[in-house]
């Protein structure tokens, strides 16, 4: 079919398209079955790095398809690219392509949803179909412009309200128009499930505008940026003018401070001073030129000054931009840095937040606080039924197989921005947050008027960032008090001894009890009639120890009654050797005074031994006894004595000792922790 407006031939499959982009003209022209009308102008898009392009083919699990048409997207912190995808067998699918993140949506057309773009805001839940999605942003965009074929007619100019929406493993988009809503609904792609059958490169539209192109074809001629074709280059760290090496360097270092510079990344040159320095990444938003201290907006094609950093002296930390660092044992450079302030009262709480960057990984940041350091990235995952705004603190979230509590939530001021960030951040913004705590790990939700983001977290140690940047601990501030998502400092052994130390200890005070009522087997039981106390007698009967190191238990009773009995005793063995001896002695007595009873003393005596070999022992014994409050002997008073033997005793007395050590010690480890956990909270109970 021809150009309605310029004549110009152009393609379109009707089994896709209903608007065409001229390529020659730019107009957008509309399908109908009437006739192809002109529905206006179409903005040049330049092409980005992507790897995909229009009138690009290849195959999506094991489905060929064509790269139809395009269309960008811009809103207040960026822009991103949607490409419509047509499907050999007449299926079609939308990539959208945002700061080098991809996903497969499909268009749901027959989708409902009830309320408009203002019933909704970023940390809400909101239900399509039988799944709950997040509310991750709300914004409105404008359409910059498109190109190619698309299954609807756009304009350029034309502004779309929308929010993003994700759950752990799917996203959507929802636009709002005045005839109703369009409901995307898809999933992440990993770029390498996308197999072109010839880049971009090959093809020869990597990194040159389309404009460039058609005007290679005849077509008038447009502005060309040329931001990565600068001869000279500025240190982006400390601005100094640097030496470029021979052409193919993939690096330079600064001769004045000593930062290595990746010549492979993007350039931005400054719309204050000239300066052109290195662009760290697609997601880089805000750039601080370090030649003139200007502020540029880079998130759009061309780059925009904000203003210029003055007044405020350079915050005192103990890193620098350009710095390098090591974690996890990826390579990282400092290539941005926050300071952030909250007011309480009169008290003010100020954080440190360092950009870190790596090619292959990209993004990291350092959050500095009070001397605590924790590394955090960006997540997918989303906790559902989490609404950040005013959720109380000690809420618990069910998330990604934990228990994760609220810490706290507020505002803080931007009071200090430097380098290059990932969002267009300037000194006086205002950044809500909400903070979900497991240590060592947490969740930071941050969320400004139209878009909530969340990072996930982890704990350093103050060695391992000293570690990280190469640098002595001395440089690094102190810790004070304890971090919100601070791991109790102890080892695994010792964080789980509280709970050995209270099982073992219950159960020694079981087994203590219990001894008390196992007396042992019964080896024998002996008597000493009252004719043998005037001489030392040997017992006929004989007791028999069966195990070895027996620990055994003779238990002595008579019946004295205001009197006493005292007797020395020998073990004695088969050959009549005495192994061991000792003593035993009963006293009770009893009466009134004053119109009370009274009694001391006891009937019973007992008294542990130890035998080492197992064979057949008798008791030889030599008793005296009294009657009365005299402690001498009376000859006439001879009461008879009772002995029983029990073999494998149990002591109690050493179960119940170890059992309150134990016991102990598991309570001290608890007050500790619980001491611990006071600090964490500003000394509100805990109720873990």
């Amino acid at each position: 079919m021809h150009c309605p407006s310029c004549g110009g031939e152009i393609e379109a499959d009707k089994r896709f398209a209903h608007m065409v982009v001229c390529p020659f003209c730019e107009s957008a022209v509309v399908l109908d079955e009437a006739a192809a009308r002109v529905s206006g102008k179409m903005a040049v898009l330049a092409q980005t790095p992507s790897p995909l392009y229009v009138g690009g083919t290849g195959t999506l699990f094991d489905r060929q398809f064509t790269i139809l048409g395009r269309v960008r997207y811009g809103y207040s912190k960026g822009f991103w690219d949607e490409w419509f995808l047509g499907f050999d067998d007449g299926s079609m699918a939308w990539i959208s392509e945002d700061e080098n993140n991809f996903s497969l949506e499909t268009w749901d057309e027959g989708a409902e949803l009830e309320g408009d773009h203002d019933a909704f805001n970023p940390g809400d839940t909101l239900r399509l179909g039988d799944t709950d999605f997040h509310v991750d942003e709300k914004d409105v965009a404008t359409c910059e412009g498109g190109e190619g074929q698309l299954p609807f007619p756009i304009l350029s100019g034309e502004e779309v309200p929308f929010l993003d929406l994700s759950t752990k493993d799917q996203f959507a988009t929802i636009e709002f128009e005045e005839e109703g809503v369009r409901i995307f609904r898809g999933r992440h792609l990993n770029i390498d499930e996308l197999h072109m059958t010839m880049t971009a490169q090959e093809a020869g539209v990597a990194g040159a505008p389309s404009a460039e192109r058609a005007a290679t074809e005849g077509a008038r001629e447009r502005i060309v940026k040329a931001e990565d074709r600068a001869k000279s280059m500025n240190c982006f760290a400390c601005g100094a003018p640097l030496g470029i090496p021979e052409a193919g360097a993939e690096s330079a270092s600064c001769e004045f401070c000593g930062t290595e510079i990746d010549l492979t990344l993007g350039r931005v040159t400054c719309v204050n001073c000239g300066a052109t320095v290195t662009k760290h990444g697609d997601q880089a938003r805000s750039l601080t030129c370090a030649h003139c201290n200007s502020q540029l907006d880079v998130s759009k094609a061309e780059p925009t000054l904000l203003t210029t950093v003055a007044g405020p002296k350079r915050p005192k930390v103990p890193f620098k931009i350009g710095q390098q660092c090591t974690f996890h044992n990826t390579k990282y450079t400092l290539i941005g840095h926050l300071r952030l302030h909250e007011k309480e009262g009169h008290v003010t709480y100020r954080s440190d937040e360092f950009l870190l960057f790596n090619k292959a990984e990209g993004y990291r940041w350092l959050v500095m606080e009070a001397g605590h350091f924790s590394l955090a990235s960006e997540m997918r995952e989303r906790p559902t039924g989490v609404n950040p705004v005013g959720m109380p603190r000690r809420t618990k979230v069910p998330f990604a197989g934990k228990t994760w509590r609220v810490f706290e939530s507020g505002q803080e001021n931007v009071v200090w921005v430097d380098g290059q960030l990932t969002w267009v951040a300037k000194v006086g913004d205002r950044v809500g947050y909400c903070t979900l705590i497991h240590p060592p790990e947490s969740v930071s939700i941050e969320f400004s008027g139209s878009e909530i983001e969340y990072f996930r977290q982890e704990y350093l140690q103050r060695e391992g960032v000293a570690e990280a940047f190469g640098i002595e601990n001395k440089k690094l501030p102190f810790p004070r008090g304890v971090a919100p998502n601070q791991p109790y400092p102890a080892s695994p052994f010792r964080r789980q001894s509280k709970w050995v130390f209270l099982a073992f200890g219950i159960l020694l005070l079981f087994l203590a009890i219990g001894s008390l009522f196992h007396k042992g087997r019964p080896a024998a039981r002996l008597n000493v009639p009252l004719e043998q106390y005037d001489h030392e007698v040997l017992t006929e009967d004989t007791f028999e120890i069966k195990e070895p190191n027996a620990l055994c238990k003779a238990v002595f009773r008579s019946a004295v009654d205001n009197s006493w009995v005292y007797m020395d005793v020998a073990v004695v063995d088969d050959k009549e050797n005495a192994v061991l001896d000792f003593s035993t002695q009963m006293s009770y007595y009893h009466g009134r005074s004053g119109g009370e009873s009274w009694s001391e003393g006891s009937q019973r005596d007992s008294v542990l031994f130890k035998l080492k070999e197992p064979g057949t022992y008798r008791l030889l014994a030599l008793g005296q006894a009294g009657k009365g409050s005299s402690n001498s002997p009376n000859p006439s008073y001879r009461p008879s004595v009772t002995v029983t033997i029990y073999e494998g005793v149990t002591l109690a007395r050493y179960h119940f000792i170890l059992g309150i050590i134990l016991l102990i010690l598991a309570v001290v480890e608890l007050i500790r922790r619980s001491t611990f956990e006071q600090q964490r909270w500003g000394g509100d109970d805990d109720d873990d």
